[in-house]
């Protein structure tokens, strides 16, 4: 396996000097609620912590699995460890960093760090700067290593306006992931937004827009106070530079 960033790579194994910050999300689901549309999220529970990703500083803790239970925190988790603050991260995440290290550019350790976070907390990801062909092969790396794995990859080119059809779509991605292509100036439906983004279809959202400006305007008003995670493409040649990197198998 290609690794870019194997010589940053370092070894935790032992838990003092490492914290957990308070839990800011409580579930609001109920044990009661019915699974999938409309219920309970139906994605599988994450694998358990492989690697700390230290934040702002493009390296990562590998974690020894025998130790990955006695961690103060689950993935997604910010921890601190010898004062360093890190992001708890699951080995499918973990495999993505080098595909958005080659798409952001060597050195965008605060984009990677941005792009792992909105991964593992389903923040809708603008991609920017690169064709649209360019980016769906990533946006589906990204669909296929994250817990939506099992659920729909959709691409949605003409954005639908009518109830009926904004209802079809969403039940058809329920649970899924939808790529949005917003290269074209547009607004979409409110009705739309208010779909991808209620807990009722568990759905995501990656896009690919000409700039992260243009896509905030065509989710319309209210989306600059949004935790999206805009991802600009830095490097030429990004099929060529991921020509060489290979993926472990689960």
């Amino acid at each position: 396996m290609t690794t870019l960033l194997a010589c940053n790579a370092r070894h935790f194994d032992d838990d003092r000097d490492l914290m957990s910050e308070p839990p800011s999300r409580q579930r609001r689901e109920t044990a009661e609620a019915p699974v999938g549309i409309g219920g309970l999220s139906p994605h599988p529970a994450r694998g358990p912590i492989t690697a700390l990703r230290v934040l702002g500083r493009g390296f990562e803790i590998e974690v020894d699995p025998a130790r990955a239970e006695r961690l103060p925190g689950t993935v997604g988790d910010r921890l601190t460890v010898k004062g360093m603050m890190v992001l708890a991260l699951d080995e499918p995440t973990h495999q993505l960093i080098e595909p958005l290290t080659a798409y952001c550019g060597i050195g965008a350790h605060g984009d990677v760090d941005s792009a792992l976070a909105a991964i593992l907390w389903r923040r809708p990801i603008i991609l920017h700067g690169s064709h649209r062909d360019d980016v769906l092969a990533l946006a589906r790396m990204i669909h296929e290593h994250s817990i939506r794995k099992g659920f729909p990859f959709t691409q949605v080119n003409t954005a639908p306006t009518s109830d009926a059809a904004i209802e079809a779509l969403c039940t058809e991605a329920g649970c899924g992931t939808v790529f949005l292509d917003l290269t074209k100036p547009l607004e979409l439906h409110r009705s739309f937004v208010r779909h991808l983004f209620s807990d009722h279809f568990h759905l995501w959202t990656i896009a690919v827009a000409r700039g992260a400006d243009q896509a905030l305007r065509c989710f319309g008003p209210g989306m600059e106070f949004f935790p999206v995670c805009p991802l600009g493409f830095r490097r030429v040649g990004w099929h060529s530079a991921m020509r060489d990197v290979t993926f472990k198998k689960d």
